[in-house]
């Protein structure tokens, strides 16, 4: 069988763990199998890196820190090649750039343009593990660029993707539940998704695994596994895959931390004066979450953005005088996801009766066709996932 596997930072936290993966590879490969092992780095190394940087200035230059943090994803690869090559097995650790990974030039939160894989299958070729560092690339000029928060799980996919391998994505939890079982102790685990369920999910607050990761391997019909690491029985994990519609219309519930909303007051409903204010958060490389615009009694328009509290301040430092903004912070989001939805009446109905039974407020609704989601203040967030998912028997 072909297979990348990606550890992430708790699995590589320590050298017994980076061992206990370089045994398994030998195992790997004794059976017959080629293998791609994508790490991110070890346990807390880059927030780490990120203080270290932070210690020098308050405003470090985003070239030089993205080429900081490349380095903890660095260090874990070359432990394991070592480690690898101590028992025996033959591997090669290879940079995000020497991997031939080819990205924007937005630092921090780059997009892959594309992969040369002529280097990793001419390893491949004669016979050895390939170790990759996730989270990096590099851009046309070779300055090192990072992709983000869950950015190793993006490189694993897209290297899954290109060689026409399977996908193992390995963590600290044995697989996606409904409910994240940290804010809700009777949560199932899922033992198949569909690729629009975690997704979705995914992008409303459910930390397993990256956006953009599971829309690369739906886009390529990668087979998906998450799964606990070490665990080589696969039915004790989630595969994402295409799934027909089931009768269970609730499939999972996401949490979105730190929510923001941003209001911008009375401001001239031309398409002149609102394409600058899309283009400045363009500019700042901000996906809006949510925009909901009203227009007042004299013709003037209200706009709503929400967004994260981190981005709705990077917002605030750019906005200038021209477009009055009011901040609101404190908020989560609660995401309630199925396939199922669209074919099932009352749902939404359902979901209000229980936040106002609980005495929760609840702000911005919106839907799609298998989600609906509702902004409410961080402080229901318990009292909401527990009465949510005892209503829908998550």
């Amino acid at each position: 069988m072909n297979i990348v596997e990606k550890y992430g930072g708790t699995s590589v936290g320590t050298i017994e763990q980076i061992q206990a993966i370089a045994l398994h590879a030998k195992h790997m490969k004794e059976q017959g199998h080629n293998l791609v092992i994508v790490a991110s780095a070890m346990g807390k190394t880059t927030n780490k890196l990120i203080e270290l940087a932070h210690s020098v200035t308050n405003n470090p230059n985003k070239r030089e820190l993205d080429s900081l943090l490349s380095t903890g994803e660095q260090q874990t690869i070359t432990l394991l090649a070592i480690a690898m090559n101590a028992l025996g097995v033959d591997a090669i650790s290879l940079t995000g750039y020497q991997a031939g990974f080819l990205t924007s030039k937005h630092h921090s939160r780059a997009l892959i343009k594309d992969i040369d894989t002529t280097t990793i299958q001419s390893h491949l070729n004669r016979g050895k593990v390939v170790v990759v560092a996730g989270f990096q690339g590099a851009t046309e000029y070779g300055d090192i660029t990072t992709l983000g928060r869950g950015g190793s799980d993006t490189t694993a996919v897209a290297i899954a993707a290109k060689l026409n391998y399977q996908c193992h994505i390995f963590t600290d939890v044995a697989g996606v539940y409904t409910i994240d079982p940290r804010l809700y102790t009777r949560a199932k685990k899922l033992k198949s998704i569909s690729y629009e369920e975690m997704m979705q999910m995914a992008c409303l607050g459910a930390g397993v695994l990256e956006t953009r990761s599971v829309e690369l391997a739906s886009k390529y019909n990668v087979p998906l596994f998450l799964g606990k690491a070490l665990e080589t029985d696969l039915e004790k994990g989630t595969w994402i895959m295409h799934k027909e519609l089931e009768d269970m219309p609730i499939t999972g519930l996401s949490v979105k931390d730190d929510y923001a909303i941003m209001r911008f007051m009375h401001l001239p409903n031309d398409g002149v004066y609102l394409g600058k204010l899309f283009k400045m958060i363009s500019d700042l490389n901000i996906n809006l979450d949510t925009i909901s615009q009203q227009l007042d009694d004299e013709g003037l328009a209200n706009f709503t953005l929400y967004c994260s509290e981190e981005q709705s301040n990077q917002i605030m430092e750019n906005a200038s005088k021209e477009y009055p903004v009011h901040q609101m912070l404190g908020y989560i989001k609660l995401s309630l996801v199925g396939l199922g939805i669209s074919t099932h009446s009352g749902i939404a109905s359902k979901v209000l009766n229980i936040l106002s039974e609980n005495n929760i407020k609840y702000y911005m609704i919106t839907s799609s066709e298998i989600s609906i989601s509702l902004t409410i203040e961080k402080k229901d967030k318990v009292k909401a996932v527990q009465a949510l998912g005892k209503a829908f028997d998550l």
